[in-house]
């Protein structure tokens, strides 16, 4: 019988710099910066959709992918190799801290672009605990919104035309309005059947309330 050919595994790849990782945040995939990490990290790149979570939702994360890398040796079983992708730029990095030249950790290397939400209004008053503020990332208006979900808190973000924003802004009474109406969608059993029903639940009760403009 003929000898079975064994395949030599591959050698893992040394250390890169910790700059090749900190500059490919927020550069495409198609650019230079980002073909440094995904050499770095072995080539080889499968594409999965973040699960959604019903404590938790938020128009970025829906955008964005997970690149998983099964040929980058992790440290060890709990520290998973992949990039986070939206609109076809890095966003976050969660390494082996043995990829990262530098680092001396058994946790995980993360990089991470720098949270930009600005609170532009938020309603004061003891009548007013747990009402969701307007926010301001990027230009875009979102409304913030904090739920008690029983054991747990989820958090929400919608998006606001500047409109809607002005609207909400201008008039407490449709303020409480659309506030009370997300909370019951967000604890709704629709929502927690299908967590994806919730972005066109929300964006419908919205647009109905506030106007689409």
């Amino acid at each position: 019988m003929p000898k079975s050919k064994r395949t030599k595994a591959r050698p893992a790849p040394a250390p890169a710099p910790y700059e090749t990782f900190a500059n490919a945040l927020g550069k495409p995939v198609d650019g230079v910066e980002a073909r440094k990490v995904i050499d770095a990290l072995g080539g080889v790149h499968r594409v999965r959709a973040l699960r959604q979570t019903v404590s938790r939702y938020d128009p970025d994360e829906a955008r964005t992918v997970a690149w998983d890398f099964p040929s980058a040796p992790p440290a060890h079983r709990d520290v998973p190799t992949h990039i986070g992708v939206r609109d076809g730029r890095i966003v976050w990095m969660t390494l082996p801290p043995s990829l990262v030249d530098g680092v001396i950790s058994d946790r995980a290397a993360s990089f991470r672009l720098p949270e930009d939400d600005e609170e532009v209004f938020r309603p004061r008053g003891a009548d007013w605990s747990w009402a969701p503020a307007i926010i301001r990332r990027a230009g875009v208006y979102l409304l913030d919104l904090d739920v008690m979900q029983g054991h747990w808190d989820g958090n929400y973000k919608f998006p606001l035309t500047p409109r809607q924003a002005e609207s909400l802004r201008t008039d407490p009474l449709l303020y409480r309005e659309v506030w009370d109406r997300l909370v019951r969608i967000c604890q709704s059993r629709r929502f927690f059947d299908d967590p994806a029903t919730l972005p066109a639940d929300a964006h419908s009760h919205i647009n109905a309330r506030c106007g689409r403009g």
